[in-house]
């Protein structure tokens, strides 16, 4: 017994700068994997929410042509809905504060689209939407690392 336990310990003692160099590569191993998925999430919610503040931007503008200059055209509320419910799916990719401004959003476009031209109130609401969501991904977009 006594010789199996040394032959054990001298082998331990001969394999432990083996092992050891095996655990560190096994952790640096795990940790790169899991900054790799860390980075890839993030770049997921950054691409996202880059494509909302493009899009929330160009709901602004057509609430601005139909509330304030009345052009259908470029005030056209069902381009307006389809940027919104855009905004919204892109919303699911975000953290929940983000997609909850999202949410609220396409409800109060439903709420309100039909009367831009004639309720400046209507207009100012969704206005104050679009900006809450502005701010929150801004917020969002600064939060990441």
């Amino acid at each position: 017994m006594s010789t199996e336990g040394s032959s054990l310990f001298q082998q331990w003692r001969r394999n432990s700068l083996a092992l050891c160099s095996l655990a560190v590569a096994l952790s640096a191993l795990g940790y790169n994997s899991w900054r790799n998925e860390s980075t890839e999430h993030n770049r997921n919610i950054r691409a996202a929410e880059f494509e909302m503040l493009k899009h929330l931007g160009e709901v602004q503008q057509i609430i601005d042509y139909a509330a304030i200059r009345h052009d259908l055209q470029r005030g056209d509320l069902t381009a307006g809905l389809s940027r919104v419910l855009l905004i919204r799916d892109l919303g699911t990719l975000t953290p929940p504060d983000v997609d909850a401004c999202s949410e609220k959003l396409l409800a109060s476009w439903v709420k309100h689209s039909d009367q831009l031209a004639q309720d400046k109130d209507a207009a100012a609401a969704l206005s104050e939407d679009v900006l809450e969501a502005r701010r929150t991904v801004l917020a969002s977009l600064k939060s990441l690392r």
